[in-house]
């Protein structure tokens, strides 16, 4: 059963629901509106025969509870002196006091509010089109219209967002290395913020200022393109490792020494080879390998690997152009699954980088030898195949026969059957 304070807000706040969605509130009345409400509509039943007797006990505790507002001048009861409560009618100059009451703030109030914040989008490079944008919405809607819940929660996000975009520029600035969950906790003030709730959209919001199109180009799934989005502001999901093996030596700035051989694959994190004073390759090629199986699979005494997981990222590009100038006269070659994707990616590879990779083991010839293994093409590998060919890839040959013969195979297979082929290194 309700009580005398749930009641009083339950009045009040319909007065004011019924003002804020006027044309009085919004400047536009041309008669004096009176915004009233039936005494039911807080007190269901009210003035009913047959109530039960403690419903009787409530429902002069009602009464009475209105005539006090009244006499507090917060309302007026229509007709006036009666003993039967007909309609409860606001009193227009207590409106203030409403907001009081209910701790509720003025929808013109919040409103106001909203703009401010995205006029401050409007300042910041990465989030101006996206502030004009929201100011061009605002500027379409009435006040009146607006939800004050909706409202309220845009602003708190509108806020947080402006503070991560904050720390997202100094971090690229600062080129520091920072994890999601760190940011979160730093900016947000909980761990899991940022992935529930921020992740997307501010992926979202960066990615259509149209400055990250070339890191984006190629990648179609959206949590790869958040990633590498974030990686541009030094910003990663976990530390940022890097798999390999061969034989190579780092020496480090303050003169201690990492050795890397054939039969010891590592994974060190990329903030070492930021601190390194040098990383001397001791082999004659270097090859990127797309998936781990294959990496950890392949053996070859005079080739160091490098696992590139798919689409690589800021952090091994850097690490591939810093190891190409400080190793002049390697030999340069990638691995990766021979599908459309796959032949996507080593382009994409050598764009970025500008290195001069070659393909290994990713031709017709593979194809043809391993088609027990091949697995047709899906409509997606069809579509990307078409449009690579159409754009003039150089491994147009090989797509036009993933098409014209349905095909395609995963580098495991290669890689587990290496020994066997000629093509290899």
């Amino acid at each position: 059963m309700a009580d005398r304070k749930e009641w009083k807000e339950q009045l009040l706040s319909k007065l004011l629901d019924q003002y804020e969605k006027s044309v009085t509130y919004a400047g536009e009345n041309k008669v004096k509106q009176v915004f009233s409400v039936k005494p039911s509509d807080i007190f269901k039943g009210y003035n009913k025969d047959f109530l039960p007797p403690e419903q009787l006990f409530q429902e002069k505790e009602f009464e009475r509870l209105i005539r006090q507002m009244e006499s507090e001048g917060l309302i007026h009861v229509v007709p006036p002196n009666t003993g039967i409560l007909r309609q409860i009618c606001a009193v227009p100059e207590r409106w203030e006091d409403y907001y009081a009451c209910l701790n509720r703030t003025e929808k013109n109030i919040l409103k106001k509010r909203l703009e401010e914040v995205y006029h401050r989008f409007c300042q910041c490079d990465l989030l101006e089109a996206y502030g004009k944008e929201k100011l061009q919405t605002l500027k379409n809607s009435r006040a009146r219209k607006l939800d004050e819940k909706k409202v309220e929660k845009e602003i708190t996000e509108a806020e947080a967002i402006w503070k991560l975009v904050q720390f997202l520029k100094e971090n690229q600035e600062k080129q520091r290395t920072t994890l999601e969950r760190e940011m979160s906790e730093a900016v947000l003030h909980d761990s899991k913020q940022w992935e529930k709730i921020y992740r997307k959209k501010v992926c979202g919001i960066l990615e259509h200022t149209g400055r990250y199109d070339e890191p984006l180009a190629e990648l179609e799934e959206e949590r790869e393109r958040q990633t590498a989005l974030l990686e541009e502001f030094y910003i990663y999901s976990n530390p940022a490792y890097i798999y390999l093996k061969g034989d190579a030596r780092i020496c480090l700035e303050d003169g201690r020494e990492l050795r890397i051989y054939h039969d010891l694959p590592m994974s060190i994190p990329f903030e070492t080879f930021q601190k390194a004073k040098s990383i001397h390759i001791r082999d004659a090629a270097l090859m990127t390998v797309e998936n781990l199986t294959s990496f950890h699979r392949l053996e070859r005494e005079h080739i160091f690997y490098l696992f590139l997981s798919g689409y690589h990222t800021r952090t091994k590009q850097a690490l591939l152009q810093r190891i190409a100038r400080e190793n002049p006269g390697l030999s340069w070659y990638h691995f990766g699954d021979l599908d459309p994707d796959g032949l996507a990616i080593a382009g994409h590879l050598i764009r970025k980088t500008g290195l001069p990779f070659q393909l290994c083991a990713m031709g017709v010839q593979e194809l043809q030898q391993f088609q027990t293994y091949a697995k047709p093409l899906e409509a997606p590998d069809r579509t990307k195949a078409e449009a690579m060919i159409k754009q003039g890839s150089s491994y147009a040959g090989i797509l036009r026969y993933m098409l014209e013969h349905n095909c395609k195979l995963e580098q495991e297979i290669i890689s587990w059957q290496e020994t066997r082929l000629e093509s290899f290194l």
